[in-house]
């Protein structure tokens, strides 16, 4: 940027502070930006003629106050940067409300523009990513419970499958289904497994609601009673059957460890 337009953290306030209130639809004017701002109105003068020299605003007294193109411009930046370092304290790291907006315009100042940048690409990511942003935006004391388990992050990751299937997206699974493999060919040797699909002639089994027995769903293998060798012990969810063997060969899994 042109040295001449750089602007201050309290430049950076006045400019957001006029792009609020001009959203309202009234004329802005600087006795709304110091009530807005909690400034006097020497401070508001003194700023809306440094903002007006640098070419953002344009200011005539007794004349409401207006954005120029590149005021505009430059008060959405200030209002995206300042609005995900608010999410990412507040959303994220768990930050009360009013520390995270105190300390969002703090920091998005201490750091440099490539910094603020990648934070606020970050952010906008978790925001739109359905792998990520249905859990961490869920729980603002969002941490990794069971570090360095493969087996803990094969089921957050089907948790995260699981939401998606739910809102209506589709996942494409046929690159998994050339990997898979019948449960009756894996349970001995694996306690978690991700289900790819159940045979069509297993369907219409109550046995098989498909609210259980859906893809993506989590398999966990159960202990079996020495006197029942019948079949596997399963649980889906918080429901536990007996899979005859015969059945188990028709159900695809994948193994999570």
């Amino acid at each position: 940027m042109d040295e001449s337009r750089e602007l201050t953290q309290s430049l950076e306030d006045y400019l957001e502070a006029i792009y609020k209130l001009n959203e309202t639809g009234k004329p802005v004017r600087g006795s709304y930006i110091a009530n807005l701002l909690q400034v006097k109105r020497p401070s508001v003068t003194s700023a809306l003629r440094s903002l007006e020299e640098k070419g953002y605003v344009v200011y005539q007294r007794y004349v409401p106050i207006t954005l120029t193109e590149l005021g505009e411009k430059e008060a959405k930046r200030v209002i995206r940067r300042h609005k995900a370092m608010e999410i990412f304290l507040e959303r994220i790291l768990g930050v009360d409300v009013q520390s995270s907006k105190e300390s969002a315009c703090r920091l998005e100042h201490a750091m440099s523009d490539e910094v603020t940048t990648r934070l606020v690409e970050f952010v906008e990511f978790i925001d739109s990513c359905p792998r990520v942003g249905a859990s961490l935006f869920r729980r603002s004391d969002y941490h990794c419970r069971d570090k360095n388990n493969d087996q803990y992050c094969a089921m957050c990751i089907h948790g995260c499958l699981d939401e998606i299937v739910h809102s209506g997206r589709t996942v494409d699974l046929s690159s998994v289904h050339r990997e898979s493999k019948s449960l009756l060919d894996l349970y001995r040797d694996h306690e978690t497994m991700i289900l790819v699909q159940v045979a069509d002639e297993l369907r219409d089994s109550p046995d098989f609601s498909p609210t259980h027995w859906r893809t993506n769903k989590t398999v966990h293998i159960l202990p079996n009673e020495p006197s029942n060798d019948s079949g596997i012990l399963v649980q889906i969810d918080d429901q536990k059957r007996l899979v005859s063997f015969e059945d188990a060969a028709k159900i695809e899994v994948i193994p999570c460890e």
